[in-house]
């Protein structure tokens, strides 16, 4: 499995880690001039336990009163950010809540592309320029984007089906 590095801000954050995985992972520390990284080596039998690794690195990040940590998996780069602060350390809810944003923002865009279409079809411009137009609207009025687009909309009338 690749080295798994953890940018600590420094040594004793990277030290208060390394203490903070009891044993329970192989961890050594990295410190140049420049960065401090933990660098974890887990084998086949501890890969499993990747979860409670992210669980000790959350609460290390609430505890140590900071916001996000660069992780290395070999050539890709990820940030973990902590937990907001009072809630609990659960990546069940962290995903629900992930999704929820997800499906919020999924649901917006569909409403304004409609508007964008209708825009475009009234004005006799192209979807881009709807789009642009529609976004210089919004914020000429100071409102969000999504309401706007929900008011043109509402404006098309709905045939009747017999």
């Amino acid at each position: 499995m690749d080295v798994i590095r953890v940018r600590a801000p420094s040594t004793t954050h990277a030290q208060r880690l390394i203490a903070s995985l009891d044993g329970h992972f192989p961890a050594t520390m990295n410190g140049g001039k420049r960065r401090v990284e933990v660098e974890l080596r887990p084998d086949s039998e501890t890969a499993s336990m990747l979860v409670e690794l992210f669980d000790t690195l959350g609460l290390w990040l609430r505890d140590g009163g900071l916001d996000a940590c660069q992780i290395g998996f070999g050539d890709r780069s990820y940030t973990l950010l902590a937990a907001a602060p009072r809630e609990p350390n659960d990546p069940t809810a962290f995903l629900l809540e992930r999704t929820i944003q997800l499906q919020t923002a999924l649901d917006s865009r569909i409403v304004i592309e409609q508007a964008k279409g209708i825009l475009a079809e009234r004005e006799m411009i192209s979807p881009d320029d709807a789009f642009e137009k529609m976004r210089r609207d919004a914020r000429s009025r100071r409102m969000k984007l999504h309401d706007l687009a929900a008011g043109i909309v509402s404006t098309v009338s709905k045939p009747r089906i017999s």
